[in-house]
């Protein structure tokens, strides 16, 4: 992609938009120039301070006066042009595993990949996994919806679910799988002091029997009988969090 001005923006992570997603990156030292749309409103104070912020590593700032110049979605009126964030695959992914890592598998919605990753950098999951094929990609929005939380967390691209279960099994990792109809309750997980694989399935048909029979245990989420399932991210998000209090 290339923009009237001439800047570059190819990669994953070169757009951030929206003021949280913007200061983590700046946090990150990833960002090298901005572009603010001058809207009438009135700017919040956390706006004001990440101007400042801005300001105060020279970072190059271009105002948008005309909403029809403007090249990003207008729900954000500042956007950060940035170094591309870093992607790890299955050969060099080693060095950055911590005691809780998410693998993904074919999540097909951005909303969720984004409220996921935000959820994980909360709870301290420091590693995320994600398919290279059939599966939502990491675009601006992932960034946006995370809150920042794409900053917190390293993110590595896998061939087969298969061979990355066997690895991270033979690395000293328990894989747990989340499923709905499972007779284990998260609530009675006893961790003690294991490395903990999360693995949750996509929004609509969740972990294969395939898959199912690969892991070391398959856990579900305590609820009333009123509804029959949750969203991905919402009980992804109960799931690592019940994790981090047990850890």
């Amino acid at each position: 992609m290339l923009l009237k001005t001439g800047t570059k923006v190819d990669g994953v992570g070169k757009i951030v938009e929206g003021v949280n997603a913007l200061e983590a990156a700046l946090n990150s030292n990833r960002v090298r120039k901005v572009f603010v749309l001058d809207k009438k409103s009135n700017k919040s104070n956390k706006f004001n301070v990440l101007i400042e912020n801005i300001k105060k590593q020279n970072i190059d700032i271009e105002i948008i006066q005309d909403v029809k110049l403007w090249k990003f979605h207008v729900r954000h009126n500042i956007v950060g042009i940035c170094d591309e964030k870093k992607i790890y695959d299955e050969k060099n992914f080693e060095n950055i595993l911590s005691e809780k890592i998410l693998i993904l598998n074919h999540f097909q919605d951005t909303n969720n990949l984004g409220a996921v990753v935000r959820s994980a950098a909360a709870f301290d999951f420091q590693t995320i996994f994600l398919p290279k094929k059939r599966s939502v990609q990491i675009t601006e929005k992932t960034f946006a919806i995370s809150s920042g939380g794409m900053e917190f967390t390293n993110i590595v691209m896998y061939n087969s679910i298969f061979s990355l279960i066997k690895k991270l099994q033979n690395l000293g990792f328990w894989i747990i799988g989340l499923d709905m109809n499972s007779s284990n309750e998260i609530k009675d997980l006893d961790l003690k002091n294991q490395n903990i694989a999360l693995i949750v399935g996509s929004e609509g048909t969740g972990l294969s029997n395939e898959i199912k029979k690969k892991l070391d245990l398959i856990i579900n989420i305590s609820m009333t009988n009123n509804m029959e399932s949750l969203n991905a991210s919402v009980a992804s998000a109960i799931a690592m969090h019940e994790i981090f209090i047990k850890k």
